[in-house]
């Protein structure tokens, strides 16, 4: 039977928990892959590779609220990391697991994940999606991950529970998700910037029909360290790996911290400051 890493990393801020991905996807040719989940304080605003912070949001209004700026590794839309539990996946390009094709690993993945679920009593399906184009109206403001539609599709109720991005670098696969456990992600609008109105109250009634918290598919309190710990066995069970718990290595911290001063705690990388060249290592 393979091996896999699980870390329970705890809440940090989004600039260390992306320097933290970095630096596992790195180091995935050489090691086990890994299953790490991990939480966000203060909460984040992250942002897919390709686009422009100062663009998307109000960032004084981000400041104003103790939100975090932050960029992915990943590509995607923008993520209001609130009340949530975050996953991330590293591991080789050709794992017998979760390797191959971007579709495939999006849905052995999900596999794995509403295996996790279902042991905590959320009665979760995966789902084949289809991308939902933009109306006219709606192209005011850029539309959230939650109301938007990837490949395969973690749902309850009919609605979108987990939102996820992959990134693919010299033969590794990290791919990252947000659980959701409260609804704080749908004041992602509330962030917006000035005259981007045109189309928000269509944008968020998607954001509410389109999306689901935890809290609204279980009875009772959410017990995150229970849930992490479904998780982790439902990728053991489903990928018929042993789930090893653990820490980061002293090169992973050491790598991370590097990163995290370099570019995701840097303003000039992060996007929050105009005319940004992007350039990545």
């Amino acid at each position: 039977m393979s091996t896999w890493r699980f870390l329970d990393t705890g809440p940090a801020s989004g600039a260390l928990n992306m320097a933290v991905d970095e630096a596992l996807l790195e180091g995935a040719a050489q090691g086990e892959p890994v299953l790490r989940i991990f939480g966000w304080e203060p909460p984040a605003l992250s942002f897919g590779y390709g686009q422009q912070p100062w663009r998307e949001v109000d960032l004084d209004k981000c400041r104003a609220a103790g939100v975090e700026v932050v960029r992915r590794l990943t590509g995607g839309r923008a993520v209001l990391h609130w009340e949530e539990l975050t996953y991330s996946v590293v591991c080789r390009e050709d794992d017998p697991q979760c390797g191959g094709p971007i579709s495939h690993t999006y849905r052995r993945i999900g596999e794995a994940l509403v295996e996790g679920l279902k042991l905590f009593g959320v009665e979760a399906i995966l789902e084949r999606a289809r991308p939902r184009a933009l109306r006219p109206r709606e192209r005011g403001v850029s539309e959230p991950c939650f109301s938007s539609l990837a490949r395969w599709e973690v749902k309850c109720g009919g609605r979108k529970l987990i939102g996820s991005a992959q990134r693919r670098v010299r033969g590794a696969v990290l791919q990252h998700g947000s659980l959701l456990i409260g609804p704080q992600h749908r004041r992602l609008l509330e962030l917006l910037p000035a005259g981007r109105g045109e189309g928000r109250g269509e944008a968020a009634r998607h954001l509410e029909e389109g999306s689901i918290c935890l809290r609204e598919c279980v009875d009772g309190p959410v017990d995150l360290a229970r849930l992490g710990q479904c998780l982790a066995e439902g990728f053991g069970r489903c990928l018929e790996v042993e789930m090893r718990p653990g820490g980061l290595s002293p090169a992973e911290e050491e790598r991370a911290a590097e990163l995290m001063e370099l570019q995701y705690g840097n303003p000039a990388w992060t996007g929050a400051v105009r005319n940004l060249s992007l350039s990545h290592g």
